[in-house]
Protein backbone atom coordinates (compact mmCIF):
# COMPACT_ATOMS: atom_id res chain seq x y z
CA UNK A 1 0.00 0.00 0.00
CA UNK A 2 1.37 3.58 -0.85
CA UNK A 3 -0.10 4.92 2.69
CA UNK A 4 0.96 3.27 5.38
CA UNK A 5 -0.25 5.52 8.23
CA UNK A 6 -2.79 3.93 10.02
CA UNK A 7 -6.40 4.59 8.95
CA UNK A 8 -8.69 5.51 10.82
CA UNK A 9 -11.17 1.72 10.12
CA UNK A 10 -7.84 -0.13 11.31
CA UNK A 11 -7.14 -1.54 14.79
CA UNK A 12 -4.20 -0.19 16.51
CA UNK A 13 -2.05 -3.52 17.19
CA UNK A 14 1.43 -3.48 17.86
CA UNK A 15 4.40 -5.91 17.19
CA UNK A 16 4.18 -9.59 17.62
CA UNK A 17 0.35 -10.17 17.56
CA UNK A 18 0.09 -13.74 17.00
CA UNK A 19 -2.97 -13.06 14.03
CA UNK A 20 -3.02 -9.24 13.57
CA UNK A 21 -0.86 -7.06 11.26
CA UNK A 22 2.22 -4.60 12.94
CA UNK A 23 0.00 -1.38 11.85
CA UNK A 24 1.43 0.62 14.90
CA UNK A 25 4.93 0.55 13.66
CA UNK A 26 3.80 -0.31 10.06
CA UNK A 27 5.42 3.52 8.74
CA UNK A 28 8.74 2.93 10.75
CA UNK A 29 9.39 -0.26 9.53
CA UNK A 30 9.23 0.89 5.83
CA UNK A 31 13.29 1.69 5.85
CA UNK A 32 13.98 1.18 9.86
CA UNK A 33 14.60 -1.99 11.77
CA UNK A 34 13.38 -3.25 15.08
CA UNK A 35 15.71 -1.14 16.88
CA UNK A 36 14.82 2.12 14.64
CA UNK A 37 18.19 2.01 12.48
CA UNK A 38 17.62 3.49 8.86
CA UNK A 39 18.22 0.72 6.49
CA UNK A 40 17.68 3.06 3.66
CA UNK A 41 16.69 6.20 2.86
CA UNK A 42 14.20 7.03 -0.06
CA UNK A 43 14.19 10.79 -1.06
CA UNK A 44 11.42 11.90 -3.42
CA UNK A 45 12.22 13.96 -6.67
CA UNK A 46 12.03 18.39 -5.19
CA UNK A 47 11.08 20.55 -7.71
CA UNK A 48 13.20 22.95 -6.28
CA UNK A 49 16.02 23.57 -4.36
CA UNK A 50 14.45 23.61 -0.36
CA UNK A 51 15.52 26.41 1.62
CA UNK A 52 17.97 25.89 4.90
CA UNK A 53 17.84 27.68 8.11
CA UNK A 54 20.97 28.46 10.19
CA UNK A 55 22.26 25.25 11.77
CA UNK A 56 19.87 23.23 9.03
CA UNK A 57 21.61 21.10 5.86
CA UNK A 58 19.03 19.47 3.53
CA UNK A 59 20.18 16.24 1.77
CA UNK A 60 17.81 15.91 -0.96
CA UNK A 61 16.76 14.41 -4.77
CA UNK A 62 16.17 16.75 -7.45
CA UNK A 63 16.12 16.40 -11.55
CA UNK A 64 18.94 17.04 -13.62
CA UNK A 65 19.54 15.78 -17.21
CA UNK A 66 16.18 13.73 -16.96
CA UNK A 67 17.34 12.00 -13.94
CA UNK A 68 16.61 11.79 -10.64
CA UNK A 69 20.09 13.15 -9.03
CA UNK A 70 21.62 13.49 -4.93
CA UNK A 71 22.32 17.37 -4.12
CA UNK A 72 23.10 18.28 -0.68
CA UNK A 73 22.75 22.38 0.12
CA UNK A 74 24.29 23.83 3.49
CA UNK A 75 22.87 26.18 6.08
CA UNK A 76 20.63 29.71 5.59
CA UNK A 77 20.82 29.02 2.28
CA UNK A 78 23.75 27.95 1.31
CA UNK A 79 25.80 26.89 -1.81
CA UNK A 80 24.02 23.42 -3.91
CA UNK A 81 26.04 20.47 -4.42
CA UNK A 82 25.17 17.40 -6.44
CA UNK A 83 26.56 14.53 -5.43
CA UNK A 84 25.66 12.52 -8.31
CA UNK A 85 25.89 12.87 -12.02
CA UNK A 86 24.04 10.73 -14.42
CA UNK A 87 23.57 8.61 -11.19
CA UNK A 88 27.24 7.90 -10.26
CA UNK A 89 28.84 9.62 -7.50
CA UNK A 90 30.50 13.13 -8.69
CA UNK A 91 33.74 12.37 -7.00
CA UNK A 92 35.54 15.49 -8.14
CA UNK A 93 37.19 17.95 -5.65
CA UNK A 94 36.57 21.46 -5.89
CA UNK A 95 39.25 22.60 -8.61
CA UNK A 96 40.00 18.74 -9.60
CA UNK A 97 41.41 19.20 -13.53
CA UNK A 98 43.57 16.64 -14.67
CA UNK A 99 44.47 16.42 -18.74
CA UNK A 100 42.20 18.82 -20.63
CA UNK A 101 45.67 20.16 -22.24
CA UNK A 102 44.52 23.26 -25.01
CA UNK A 103 46.81 23.42 -27.96
CA UNK A 104 47.13 25.60 -31.12
CA UNK A 105 46.32 24.07 -34.28
CA UNK A 106 45.91 27.24 -36.07
CA UNK A 107 45.38 30.73 -36.47
CA UNK A 108 41.25 29.69 -36.33
CA UNK A 109 41.59 26.25 -34.89
CA UNK A 110 43.01 24.88 -31.57
CA UNK A 111 42.56 21.42 -29.74
CA UNK A 112 41.64 20.13 -26.29
CA UNK A 113 42.67 16.71 -24.65
CA UNK A 114 41.11 14.13 -23.07
CA UNK A 115 40.90 14.33 -19.27
CA UNK A 116 38.44 15.53 -17.01
CA UNK A 117 37.21 17.98 -14.89
CA UNK A 118 35.22 19.73 -11.73
CA UNK A 119 32.71 22.02 -12.52
CA UNK A 120 30.02 23.91 -10.25
CA UNK A 121 31.06 20.34 -8.28
CA UNK A 122 30.12 17.91 -10.69
CA UNK A 123 32.66 15.72 -12.41
CA UNK A 124 32.93 16.21 -15.89
CA UNK A 125 34.64 13.68 -18.70
CA UNK A 126 36.25 14.82 -21.87
CA UNK A 127 36.83 11.26 -23.27
CA UNK A 128 38.60 11.99 -26.65
CA UNK A 129 40.13 14.89 -27.92
CA UNK A 130 38.36 18.03 -28.88
CA UNK A 131 39.09 20.10 -32.39
CA UNK A 132 37.65 23.36 -32.48
CA UNK A 133 37.34 25.46 -35.53
CA UNK A 134 36.28 28.93 -36.86
CA UNK A 135 38.18 30.80 -34.03
CA UNK A 136 38.71 34.66 -35.08
CA UNK A 137 36.91 37.60 -35.41
CA UNK A 138 38.49 38.45 -31.70
CA UNK A 139 39.66 41.93 -30.75
CA UNK A 140 43.37 41.96 -31.80
CA UNK A 141 45.80 41.39 -28.96
CA UNK A 142 43.61 40.00 -26.06
CA UNK A 143 43.41 37.39 -23.96
CA UNK A 144 40.91 34.96 -24.50
CA UNK A 145 39.49 32.73 -21.22
CA UNK A 146 39.04 28.71 -22.80
CA UNK A 147 36.02 28.09 -21.04
CA UNK A 148 33.57 25.18 -20.34
CA UNK A 149 30.41 24.52 -19.87
CA UNK A 150 28.01 21.37 -17.38
CA UNK A 151 26.23 19.76 -20.11
CA UNK A 152 22.51 19.45 -19.48
CA UNK A 153 22.43 15.87 -19.48
CA UNK A 154 25.30 13.09 -18.96
CA UNK A 155 28.72 13.87 -18.02
CA UNK A 156 30.55 14.18 -21.26
CA UNK A 157 31.85 16.95 -22.87
CA UNK A 158 31.97 17.79 -26.22
CA UNK A 159 32.88 20.57 -29.12
CA UNK A 160 29.72 22.29 -27.82
CA UNK A 161 30.54 22.80 -24.44
CA UNK A 162 33.84 24.73 -24.84
CA UNK A 163 33.83 28.07 -25.85
CA UNK A 164 36.93 31.14 -25.74
CA UNK A 165 35.09 34.31 -24.10
CA UNK A 166 37.32 37.67 -23.31
CA UNK A 167 35.40 38.17 -20.13
CA UNK A 168 37.11 38.79 -17.23
CA UNK A 169 37.19 35.74 -14.88
CA UNK A 170 36.36 35.43 -11.54
CA UNK A 171 37.42 33.30 -8.70
CA UNK A 172 35.46 31.27 -6.77
CA UNK A 173 35.80 30.40 -3.34
CA UNK A 174 33.49 27.84 -3.16
CA UNK A 175 35.17 25.80 -6.18
CA UNK A 176 38.86 27.01 -5.73
CA UNK A 177 38.96 27.31 -9.79
CA UNK A 178 37.96 30.21 -11.84
CA UNK A 179 34.54 30.87 -13.60
CA UNK A 180 32.67 33.02 -16.03
CA UNK A 181 29.62 32.96 -14.60
CA UNK A 182 28.71 29.26 -14.27
CA UNK A 183 31.13 27.91 -17.03
CA UNK A 184 34.86 26.79 -15.55
CA UNK A 185 37.98 28.48 -16.85
CA UNK A 186 40.72 25.72 -17.28
CA UNK A 187 43.07 27.61 -19.49
CA UNK A 188 44.18 31.10 -21.58
CA UNK A 189 45.02 31.87 -24.97
CA UNK A 190 45.74 35.42 -26.49
CA UNK A 191 44.29 36.67 -29.97
CA UNK A 192 46.97 37.81 -32.36
CA UNK A 193 47.02 41.61 -33.68
CA UNK A 194 44.70 40.29 -36.74
CA UNK A 195 42.20 38.36 -34.44
CA UNK A 196 43.21 35.16 -34.82
CA UNK A 197 44.51 33.01 -32.48
CA UNK A 198 48.41 33.54 -31.95
CA UNK A 199 50.89 30.25 -31.51
CA UNK A 200 50.56 29.09 -28.13
CA UNK A 201 52.05 26.31 -25.79
CA UNK A 202 51.07 24.80 -22.49
CA UNK A 203 51.86 22.02 -20.49
CA UNK A 204 49.19 21.99 -17.79
CA UNK A 205 52.06 24.66 -15.61
CA UNK A 206 52.94 26.96 -17.80
CA UNK A 207 51.74 28.77 -20.84
CA UNK A 208 53.91 30.54 -23.27
CA UNK A 209 53.72 32.64 -26.47
CA UNK A 210 55.33 30.35 -29.13
CA UNK A 211 56.03 33.32 -32.45
CA UNK A 212 55.67 36.35 -30.21
CA UNK A 213 55.84 38.52 -27.04
CA UNK A 214 54.24 41.06 -25.37
CA UNK A 215 56.30 44.35 -24.73
CA UNK A 216 55.72 45.84 -21.94
CA UNK A 217 57.93 48.67 -22.11
CA UNK A 218 59.76 49.93 -25.23
CA UNK A 219 61.68 53.38 -24.69
CA UNK A 220 64.95 55.44 -25.08
CA UNK A 221 63.72 57.28 -21.96
CA UNK A 222 63.22 54.62 -18.98
CA UNK A 223 62.11 55.64 -15.83
CA UNK A 224 65.12 56.23 -12.77
CA UNK A 225 62.34 55.80 -10.08
CA UNK A 226 60.07 53.42 -9.26
CA UNK A 227 57.55 53.61 -11.58
CA UNK A 228 54.41 51.19 -12.68
CA UNK A 229 54.76 48.82 -15.29
CA UNK A 230 51.69 47.36 -16.94
CA UNK A 231 53.26 43.99 -17.84
CA UNK A 232 49.88 43.01 -19.95
CA UNK A 233 49.13 39.58 -18.08
CA UNK A 234 45.63 38.43 -18.11
CA UNK A 235 43.63 39.00 -15.34
CA UNK A 236 44.22 36.59 -12.72
CA UNK A 237 45.44 37.60 -9.94
CA UNK A 238 49.28 37.59 -9.01
CA UNK A 239 51.10 35.40 -11.27
CA UNK A 240 54.31 34.39 -12.12
CA UNK A 241 55.68 35.36 -15.04
CA UNK A 242 58.74 35.40 -17.21
CA UNK A 243 60.59 37.57 -20.09
CA UNK A 244 64.07 38.97 -20.98
CA UNK A 245 65.17 42.32 -20.85
CA UNK A 246 67.05 44.21 -24.19
CA UNK A 247 69.96 46.72 -23.64
CA UNK A 248 70.77 48.99 -26.19
CA UNK A 249 73.44 51.50 -24.64
CA UNK A 250 76.73 53.61 -26.37
CA UNK A 251 78.15 54.31 -23.47
CA UNK A 252 80.90 52.53 -21.65
CA UNK A 253 79.03 52.82 -18.40
CA UNK A 254 77.45 50.30 -16.07
CA UNK A 255 73.63 50.14 -16.68
CA UNK A 256 71.47 48.22 -13.95
CA UNK A 257 67.79 47.59 -14.55
CA UNK A 258 65.54 46.95 -11.56
CA UNK A 259 62.34 45.65 -10.98
CA UNK A 260 60.09 44.11 -8.46
CA UNK A 261 56.28 43.50 -7.64
CA UNK A 262 55.85 46.23 -4.83
CA UNK A 263 57.74 49.48 -5.68
CA UNK A 264 61.00 48.28 -3.36
CA UNK A 265 63.11 46.88 -5.99
CA UNK A 266 65.98 49.52 -5.40
CA UNK A 267 68.71 47.24 -4.36
CA UNK A 268 71.08 44.80 -5.89
CA UNK A 269 68.84 42.14 -4.81
CA UNK A 270 66.04 43.70 -7.28
CA UNK A 271 68.67 43.74 -10.72
CA UNK A 272 67.47 42.26 -13.69
CA UNK A 273 70.15 43.53 -15.80
CA UNK A 274 73.60 44.81 -15.70
CA UNK A 275 76.06 46.30 -18.37
CA UNK A 276 79.20 48.16 -18.37
CA UNK A 277 80.16 48.59 -22.12
CA UNK A 278 78.40 49.54 -25.24
CA UNK A 279 76.22 47.09 -27.36
CA UNK A 280 73.54 45.11 -27.64
CA UNK A 281 72.25 42.76 -24.63
CA UNK A 282 69.51 40.10 -23.92
CA UNK A 283 69.21 39.33 -20.16
CA UNK A 284 66.09 36.76 -19.55
CA UNK A 285 64.50 36.83 -15.82
CA UNK A 286 61.51 36.00 -13.87
CA UNK A 287 59.39 37.42 -10.61
CA UNK A 288 56.10 37.61 -9.63
CA UNK A 289 53.79 40.34 -10.51
CA UNK A 290 51.20 42.34 -8.13
CA UNK A 291 47.53 41.24 -7.84
CA UNK A 292 46.91 43.69 -10.39
CA UNK A 293 49.13 42.49 -12.73
CA UNK A 294 52.16 45.20 -12.54
CA UNK A 295 55.27 45.62 -11.60
CA UNK A 296 57.67 48.18 -10.61
CA UNK A 297 60.97 48.97 -12.08
CA UNK A 298 63.48 51.87 -12.86
CA UNK A 299 66.80 51.78 -14.31
CA UNK A 300 70.43 53.04 -13.19
CA UNK A 301 71.68 54.93 -16.51
CA UNK A 302 73.05 58.11 -17.09
CA UNK A 303 74.10 57.42 -21.24
CA UNK A 304 71.82 57.13 -24.13
CA UNK A 305 70.21 53.87 -25.42
CA UNK A 306 66.98 51.98 -24.70
CA UNK A 307 65.75 49.50 -23.15
CA UNK A 308 62.89 46.91 -23.74
CA UNK A 309 61.44 44.33 -21.67
CA UNK A 310 59.62 41.67 -23.19
CA UNK A 311 56.43 38.90 -21.59
CA UNK A 312 56.81 35.38 -22.76
CA UNK A 313 54.85 33.38 -20.51
CA UNK A 314 53.59 32.79 -17.36
CA UNK A 315 52.72 29.56 -14.56
CA UNK A 316 49.30 29.12 -14.30
CA UNK A 317 47.33 29.98 -11.38
CA UNK A 318 46.49 28.02 -8.52
CA UNK A 319 42.41 26.32 -10.16
CA UNK A 320 44.15 26.30 -13.59
CA UNK A 321 47.27 24.49 -13.34
CA UNK A 322 47.62 20.41 -13.45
Amino acid sequence: MSDLRIQYDEEMVGADHPTKEDTLNRLMLAEHDSAGLHQRATLVVQGADPDTGAGQAALYTKESGGLAELFFRGAGGGEVLQLTKAGAVSAGAPAAITGCLPAWSSASAFTLGSGALDIGGSLFEIPGAITKTGQSGFAANTWLYLKVYAPASGNEIDAAAVALDATTPQWSDAYKAWYIGTERVIGVMRSDGSGGLAAFSCDGKIFQLSTTSIFALSTSSPATTATALSVGLPALGRLWWYGQAYLNQANAQTYWVYMGSDGTEGSAAGAIAKQNAPGEYVTPFSMMSNASGNVYYHVFWSGSGSLQIHCRGFALPAGMAR
